[in-house]
C-alpha cells in the first residue's frame, strides 16, 4: 500500500525537500541504514527505475523519497488516514494538470496539490552563470514552489529536494536556505477540493498584477515593494474576494494569461499597457496575477503593500 501510495506521487511530480531535520540527520548517518527486505510487483518496478533514470538516483532513493513523503503526510494530516484502512490506489485518484500543478483529487473531497521547480546554471560554483550562495538559491527555489502551491488554495505540508550536488558544503548551504524560506509557513499542499481557488475566476473580473518582473540579478537588488512575497501569497489564498492567483514565472505575463485561457477557457482583453512588460520572464515568481471584482481593488491594494496593475480583464 505504501509503495502504491508513493507511486501514485512520484509518477505526477517531485517537490523539493522537507524542512523535517531528522531527514538532512539521515542522509550523516548513512552507515546506520539497513537493508529490509519487499515485495513490489513488476509494473511498480518499472515506474521505479524509470523515476530512479529520469532523476539520476537509485531504486532505493526513490523508495526513501516516497517514504519519506508518506511519514510527512501521516505526521501533519493527522486524521486523514487510517492506516489500518488505507486502500490508496490509482483508479481512486483524480489527477488533473494546471499549468506546473498536478492536481491529485481524492474521494472523499480532498485534493493534493503538487508543484515544482528546478534550478542550473545558478549558484556557488565556479561553471554557474549567475552567481549565488547556496542558502539563497534555496530560498529561491522554496520560495517558488511554496507560491505556486499557495496560490491554487493549497496549505504547504511538504518540502522535498532532489540535489545533484554534494551535501558538504554546497548541499547543506542549499538546504538551510529552504529551511528558512519554508520556516514561516511550512511542498506538497493539501484542501478539500471545493477550496482549490483554480477555475474560479468571474466575467467582468479585473486581472491585477501583483509585483514586478525581475530575473537574474534584477532579482537580488530588488527593492521591497517590486517582488510579491510568499506571506503576501498565503493572505491572498485566504480572502475570498480574491477568485483566482496564478504565479508567473518565464513564461511572463502574456503567457500566463493564455495558460488561464487555454485551461479555464476564459477569453480577456489585455489593458494598456502602465510600465509594465507582460511579455517579460518573473523568474523565482517575482509576480502573481489575481482575479477580482472592479470594486475589491483598493482593499487588495491596502492589504498586500506592493506594486499592484491592472493588467487586464475577463470577458
Amino acid at each position: 500500500m505504501i509503495a502504491t501510495f508513493g507511486q501514485s506521487i512520484f509518477k505526477c511530480i517531485l517537490l523539493y525537500y522537507t524542512r523535517n531535520a531528522k531527514f538532512v540527520a539521515m542522509l550523516k548517518r548513512a552507515g546506520e541504514m539497513e537493508p529490509v527486505n519487499i515485495r513490489i510487483p513488476k509494473t511498480k518496478i518499472q515506474k521505479l527505475d524509470e523515476i530512479a533514470i529520469k532523476n539520476g538516483i537509485t531504486r532505493s532513493e526513490v523508495i526513501r523519497h516516497a517514504l519519506t513523503i508518506y511519514f510527512q503526510l501521516l505526521e501533519n494530516i493527522g486524521g486523514f488516514i487510517n492506516l489500518k484502512s488505507l486502500k490508496i490506489s490509482p483508479n481512486e485518484i483524480s489527477i488533473s494538470k494546471c499549468g506546473d500543478l498536478v492536481i491529485m483529487k481524492l474521494k472523499n473531497g480532498q485534493a493534493l496539490v503538487l508543484a515544482n521547480t528546478s534550478s542550473g546554471g545558478i549558484g556557488p560554483k565556479k561553471e554557474d552563470v549567475v552567481k549565488l550562495d547556496g542558502i539563497l538559491l534555496g530560498r529561491l527555489m522554496a520560495r517558488t514552489v511554496l507560491i505556486k502551491v499557495l496560490s491554487s488554495g493549497a496549505q504547504p505540508i511538504v518540502l522535498v529536494a532532489n540535489l545533484s550536488v554534494g551535501f558538504f558544503s554546497t548541499g547543506s548551504q542549499i538546504f538551510q536556505g529552504i529551511r528558512e524560506e519554508a520556516h514561516k509557513i511550512t511542498a506538497l499542499g493539501i484542501c478539500m477540493e471545493k477550496e482549490l481557488k483554480i477555475g474560479k475566476s468571474m466575467k467582468n473580473d479585473l486581472i491585477a498584477a501583483i509585483g514586478e518582473p525581475k530575473v537574474r540579478d534584477e532579482v537580488l537588488n530588488a527593492g521591497t515593494r517590486s517582488i510579491v512575497m510568499v506571506e503576501d501569497v498565503r493572505k491572498l489564498s485566504e480572502r475570498e474576494f480574491i477568485h483566482e492567483i496564478i504565479p508567473v514565472g518565464h513564461e511572463g505575463i502574456k503567457g500566463s494569461l493564455e495558460m488561464m485561457r487555454s485551461i479555464s477557457g476564459y477569453k480577456y482583453k489585455i489593458e494598456p499597457e502602465k510600465g509594465i512588460d507582460i511579455e517579460k520572464s518573473a523568474g523565482p515568481s517575482t509576480v502573481v496575477l489575481v482575479t477580482l471584482e472592479e470594486g475589491k481593488m483598493e482593499m487588495l491594494k491596502k492589504m498586500v503593500k506592493r506594486d499592484v496593475q491592472v493588467v487586464g480583464k475577463i470577458l
